[in-house]
């Protein structure tokens, strides 16, 4: 049974045994958003009676008529309230709504010794490892987690447009949603799981079968994908971590190593609770911009357990279009350790503009049927997240039994309102343009999509006006089944291009797949996604403007892919291209014979272990949610086959690339990638190793900023990056300027490689007229080197970067030094 649940059960008690008592109950909340405020205390002026509000801010209170007439309601955080009550009624319910206090912790005077909070810290810090449910070897539960996206802040402006008068019309055909303030919420998106978790610890491993959810949303469908996104797996919050990742950023714990760094302490109380005696400690960042907290705990005094925590990240802290992010957890003793058996996060998100609205987020976690210590073998975690057959469950009866807590009228309205909404044909047509927006295509014909739109149009010097129209089939055509075709047409070269692709979807869990397709299109040297590891939005964007070393190529491609097991890809192909320059190319296959077109066929392999890689199913497409902690290794072997299908060249390609992020608590994040290779066999530059250079004004994170285009070519190489993203680490610590929230980072690139003379003679010769498309090597004990520094966040948007070029200065018309910017919307 939960604590909160013994609390409240003791005092039913005490009720019964004054029968002719006074008893009290009632809510307290947030006054600016009506939120629950749990574990505010709730006594009787003067008096030794008391209670805390559970986690839903409710609390009963009973006590002798004769000892006082006052009740005192108090938070961290709030004002303190005076309510008076009346001895006329032996049962009275009150709903009380505190409002934001701007003074935090009170003022702490040490006459003499330590802050006595410290001495508890420590202790806490020593019995992180024997409190931490994390190093347990393994554990699973249920979980019930309810997920809710309410509109508020609506601006004047977007209140005044007429789409928006409809969706408001229809939600008040059932009711009126507001917070106490009176701000009215416009209902978005609300949705209940019921899943089971399990995790072991070596290896960390962990998967969860979600059995049940019920999804309603504007713009919104219950798909596969939103219901694996709803379940517990998002939604781990461990405070024993030195680091909480909350929207991609990592905020300090306040029972982390470095506690007296980042934050201040003040021991606030000493009382019961279920039974055990705890501390009541509040705490804040000694400096308001870091991403840090503000809050109460409650620790245990037995084991110096972390039993209760209020936490808030406040408007000041350096974050971007984020107003509050609130976490309040309850942890229960199982075993040895505290475990969380409920959470509430609600993250305040600010307006993009002024025309638009904010966003209320909440997510609520409840965890029961804990089991510790019975691990699953690793080949059972190999499907990080599973729907079972049957999950979409929208039966009433079912969720009135599996709920932990009631759904309040407030919540009941959202289902209502929101299925009244999407009656309207204005909201059908946003949820038509948000799914155009998050795939890039458009529906054409029934089990018949458009797209992708981003690679619709292009103009550039080559093709002129480029138009393309491309066509896929999605799971109402089939299943197991895809298909893929385009075509496109340039108005200046006058050509049509075009390509097409089928697949077979063997199994979705674990993936596995066969393909084979073909394609005639242009495209440039050392700009091919594979070549640079970009995306779509990159490969579009190349195709504007001036094309380098532009070059038609006919594919044919066989490929078949199937995951192995738990983080571990395996793919094999078999490919032929040829290559027909629109530049001034030319290679010697033999003495005095020169030629510019050539073919190969290949037969490749490739390997990705990333062990605690998360992927997801949407529909047809698998998507790759990246890694927790564990890095991604690929290694890749491509032999070039001779006289295979008119192929001319018989070579190998050894590639291994790693990349990983890790996290340095108050010094940020480092990413860092390096990759290495070695090309054996003498053939044409385009086949080698072209480094990306970059001679743009913007960034590029792939390649090198001060380098040339096609300023070095090797057939062995080794490349690394880092990116050190600092944060406010400076910015935050500077007087006025604090208040930009602006951030810091530095970035470092290397390079070594080397071209053998076989392959700078097979390439160089009879160039002597154009010593532009010369193919030159680096000095294999000379690397290339860049470094830099700058500022991001500036006025939420743009970056700036400082380069510095560091070697091969004497290079015909290199810049030692570059400045670069790019856009980036971060949090």
């Amino acid at each position: 049974m939960k604590r909160i649940t013994l609390s409240l059960f003791w005092l039913l008690a005490t009720v019964g045994a004054f029968a002719q008592d006074i008893q009290v109950t009632g809510k307290v909340s947030d006054k600016s958003n009506n939120e629950p405020i749990p574990y505010a205390s709730v006594s009787l002026l003067g008096t030794s009676f008391g209670t805390l509000s559970d986690f839903e801010g409710a609390f009963a209170l009973a006590f002798p008529a004769n000892q006082g007439d006052t009740l005192l309601i108090s938070s961290m955080g709030f004002e303190t309230m005076k309510i008076p009550l009346s001895h006329d009624a032996q049962s009275q319910e009150i709903q009380v709504s505190l409002s934001p206090s701007s003074v935090l912790l009170n003022e702490v005077v040490v006459h003499a010794g330590e802050n006595p909070a410290w001495r508890i810290l420590r202790k806490v810090v020593d019995n992180r490892k024997q409190n931490d449910y994390k190093q347990l070897e393994a554990y699973d539960y249920d979980s019930y987690n309810k997920v809710e996206i309410d509109a508020n802040k609506i601006s004047d402006k977007l209140g005044e447009r007429k789409i928006y008068r409809k969706i408001e019309g229809a939600a008040e055909t059932v009711g009126e949603l507001t917070d106490d303030s009176g701000e009215k919420l416009i209902p978005m998106f609300i949705s209940e799981s019921y899943s089971h978790y399990y995790y072991r610890t070596n290896p960390s491993l962990s998967k969860e079968v979600i059995k049940k959810t019920h999804v309603k949303g504007i713009a919104t469908t219950d798909g596969s994908l939103t219901s694996q996104l709803i379940g517990s797996t998002f939604q781990q919050y461990n405070f024993y971590g030195s680091r909480l990742n909350i929207l991609n950023k990592n905020f300090s714990s306040p029972i982390a190593n470095d506690w007296r760094l980042v934050y201040d302490y003040y021991l606030a109380d000493s009382l019961t609770l279920g039974g055990e005696f705890v501390y009541r400690i509040e705490f804040e960042p000694k400096n308001k911009q870091d991403l840090a907290f503000s809050g109460v705990m409650w620790i245990s005094k037995a084991n110096y357990a972390l039993v209760m925590i209020d936490a808030t990240i406040g408007k000041e802290a350096n974050l971007n279009f984020v107003d509050r992010i609130k976490i309040q957890q309850d942890l229960e003793q199982v075993g040895a350790v505290y475990f969380p058996v409920k959470s509430r996060v609600v993250i305040d998100v600010d307006q993009l503009s002024k025309n638009s609205s904010g966003l209320l987020l909440k997510f609520v976690s409840y965890n029961e049927n804990i089991s510790l210590n019975q691990p699953k073998e690793p080949a059972f975690f190999n499907n990080p997240i599973i729907l079972s057959d049957d999950y979409r469950e929208n039966e009433d009866d079912f969720w009135r039994k599996i709920r932990p807590e009631s759904l309040s009228m407030d919540d009941r309205k959202a289902y209502a309102m929101i299925d009244s909404m999407k009656q309207l044909p204005t909201v059908q047509r946003i949820t038509t343009l948000t799914n155009i927006a998050t795939t890039g295509y458009v529906p054409f014909v029934h089990g018949v999509d458009i797209g992708p739109l981003v690679h619709t149009g292009a103009i550039n010097n080559t093709e002129g006006a480029r138009m393309r129209l491309g066509l896929r089939t999605n799971t109402d055509f089939s299943k197991s089944w895809v298909l893929k075709g385009y075509t496109a047409y340039g108005t200046k070269d006058g050509k049509w291009k075009g390509g097409g692709e089928v697949m077979r979807i063997f199994s979705k869990s674990p993936w596995s797949t066969a393909k084979i397709g073909f394609k005639k299109d242009l495209e440039q040297v050392g700009l091919k996604e594979e070549d640079v590891g970009l995306g779509s939005i990159f490969s579009a964007a190349v195709r504007f403007g001036t094309l380098l070393r532009p070059y038609y190529e006919n594919e044919i491609n066989i490929e078949a892919e199937r995951e192995m097991s738990k983080g571990l890809t395996a793919k094999m192909a078999f490919r032929t291209r040829d290559f027909s320059p629109l530049y001034s190319f030319s290679y010697y296959s033999e003495p005095g014979e020169a030629r510019s077109y050539f073919r190969t066929s290949e037969l490749v392999g490739e390997i990705t272990m990333a062990r605690d890689q998360i992927n997801l199913i949407n529909d047809n497409e698998r998507i790759d949610m990246g890694t927790v902690r564990s890095p991604t290794v690929t290694l890749k072997y491509i032999l070039g086959l001779p006289n295979v299908l008119g192929s001319d060249f018989t070579y190998s390609h050894v590639m291994l690339r790693y990349k990983h992020t890790l996290s340095l608590g108050s010094l940020g994040k480092t990413y860092y990638r390096f990759e290495a290779g070695k090309i054996f066999g003498t053939v044409p530059y385009p086949i080698l190793k072209n480094h990306l250079g970059n001679q743009t004004p913007l960034i590029i994170t792939s390649g090198f900023n001060l380098m040339n285009y096609y300023e070095f070519t090797s057939d062995q190489y080794f490349w690394g990056r880092f990116h050190q993203d600092l944060e406010g680490l400076i910015f935050n610590r500077i007087p006025l300027i604090k208040k930009l929230k602006l951030r810091t980072f530095a970035t470092g690139k290397i390079l070594f490689g080397s071209l053998s003379e076989q392959n700078k003679s097979i390439n160089n010769t009879g160039l002597v007229s154009d010593q532009a498309l010369a193919v030159k090597g680096l000095d294999p004990y000379k690397p290339y080197i860049e470094m830099g520094y700058g500022i991001s966040n500036i006025f939420k948007l743009f970056r700036v970067e400082a380069i510095h070029r560091l070697t091969y200065l004497d290079n015909p018309g290199v810049k030692k030094f570059g400045v670069k910017f790019s856009a980036e919307i971060t949090l």
